[in-house]
């Protein structure tokens, strides 16, 4: 049994369709039917049930499946450390991330990540979380940024950081203070994504749970187009702190939302035998370090008070986190 069996039989496992993985292998149908049978003809053993409805394992499969994941995950281990032992950081890596992020601080956070690891190319694909998961699944992304709300059981998470949502209304509208209320958006127009976006759905059950309704006149799911329109007097919208441009000319004024106060939890979602590479791990420390230094300088939501996940799963890529650099925001 080698390693390219123990792939495609995980992966077979996992999606319970020849179809979807070979997608996910990104090989055709007949090659994954032929590895499943040859490795079942090799030890006269059946592993899966073929239905009309799918591909289902049986329960010696069931048994061997987390061997296969620990095979594969100690075969990338050592990948990483034959990589690792070069001293030199290079190749490429593909993440996900949602919108609210892409629009906000990724530039900053790319351009600064590029000029510690110029030897290092990120490729960034922008979706929803639920899209950002199906890719991760059928490998199109090494990992994914997203809204922990209630993750794929088939995928391990890692968090990075908790952040409030803000009100974000332009330079010319006039409200006194920093902070704001629930209750008081009535004085304003609304905008906001639709209930597409996680967002949109946080905050509304937030604000639910408060009693306090949510007028919406506005739907745009452009986070840029959004933040054109808050700068219209009159106009707001609730959107992640990360997510709102800062530091430049023009920019937004940012409000700090209570009764009810929103918080987000930002994960990196990763397959359990395919963990982030040495360089992957680098550009996952780089986004949380970055993220929290910002927060920390908004003075929105302290270090030392963010939530933690209930039955948080185990950091899956730890020993492959190699010694990091101090890094500096400006």
């Amino acid at each position: 049994m080698d390693l390219r069996q123990i792939q495609y039989f995980v992966a077979l496992y996992e999606e319970n369709s020849i179809t979807k993985a070979a997608r996910r292998l990104h090989v055709v149908q007949p090659a994954v039917s032929m590895q499943i049978r040859r490795l079942e003809a090799d030890y006269g053993v059946t592993l899966f049930e073929r239905t009309s409805h799918g591909v289902y394992p049986n329960t010696f499969a069931r048994a061997l499946y987390p061997l296969c994941l620990e095979t594969l995950l100690n075969a990338e281990r050592v990948r990483a450390m034959l990589r690792e032992a070069s001293g030199q950081y290079s190749g490429g890596l593909t993440v996900g991330v949602p919108p609210s992020l892409a629009v906000g601080c990724l530039a900053q956070i790319l351009v600064s990540f590029h000029n510690t690891y110029p030897g290092l190319q990120v490729r960034v694909v922008e979706g929803y979380s639920a899209n950002l998961l199906d890719w991760l699944i059928q490998g199109d992304v090494d990992f994914a940024v997203v809204n922990f709300v209630d993750g794929d059981q088939r995928l391990q998470y890692r968090k990075l950081v908790s952040e409030e949502l803000v009100v974000v209304i332009g330079q010319q509208t006039d409200w006194p203070g920093s902070t704001i209320r629930g209750a008081d958006l009535a004085a304003f127009k609304l905008v906001m994504p639709s209930p597409r976006h996680s967002v949109r759905t946080m905050a509304e059950a937030h604000f639910g749970q408060a009693g306090v309704s949510l007028d919406v006149v506005m739907e745009i799911d452009s986070l840029t187009a959004v933040c054109n329109v808050v700068q219209q007097p009159g106009w707001a919208s609730i959107l992640p702190f990360s997510a709102v441009p800062t530091g430049v000319p023009g920019a937004p004024r940012i409000l700090r939302l209570v009764d009810p106060s929103v918080t987000r939890s930002l994960t990196v979602a990763c397959q359990p035998h395919r963990p982030p590479s040495p360089a992957g791990a680098l550009f996952i420390e780089h986004l949380s370090t970055t993220l929290r230094t910002l927060l920390a300088a908004s003075a929105l939501t302290p270090i030392d008070e963010m939530p933690d996940f209930a039955s948080e799963p185990t950091d899956v890529w730890d020993g492959l986190r190699p010694p990091l650099p101090k890094i500096s925001v400006s």
